[in-house]
């Protein structure tokens, strides 16, 4: 559903991360190669969704010569503990890539993580997004009305 207010986030709990990940297709002709990474991260995602325990909260996929997935997570913790469970799918798929891509150049992957502390944003014509979909809305009013106070207010 569009918001059309302008819209802040809630204030997200105390360790929330941010979680960027992303792979790049530097060899298209070797689509063997490549494809397999393209593949094993909605296999991630599909795994998270049904195991809403293990603290992701939401994402977001950008797709391009850059895929990109932008994701919340109730923690960095959290993320660690599901990269490193051998019953989920990331770690097995870790080190496929180790042992058979990693140095080939054919795709790279790269990924940040980011525990939230000073933070704004402002949503305005857009459905739930981004921090705002990982931990709400609310209506920008008074004391969040420009950024350098909605910034105040994050700490």
């Amino acid at each position: 559903m569009i918001e059309k207010n302008r819209m802040t986030v809630n204030q997200p709990p105390a360790g929330t991360a941010v979680f960027l990940i992303g792979m790049r297709v530097n060899k298209p002709w070797r689509l063997h190669e490549w494809l397999a990474v393209f593949f094993a991260m909605p296999r991630m995602l599909a795994h998270l969704a049904r195991h809403p325990e293990a603290g992701l909260l939401c994402y977001d996929v950008y797709a391009g010569r850059n895929m990109i997935v932008v994701s919340y997570w109730s923690s960095a913790e959290a993320l660690r503990t599901f990269a490193s469970n051998p019953r989920a799918p990331h770690a097995g798929a870790w080190r496929r890539f180790n042992k058979r891509l990693a140095g080939t150049g054919s795709v790279g992957i790269w990924h940040e993580t980011y525990v939230i502390g000073e933070h704004e944003a402002v949503y305005g014509g857009m459905p739930p997004f981004g921090l705002g979909k990982a931990v709400g809305t609310r209506p920008i009013s008074g004391e969040t009305a420009t950024a350098k106070q909605r910034l105040a207010a994050s700490t």
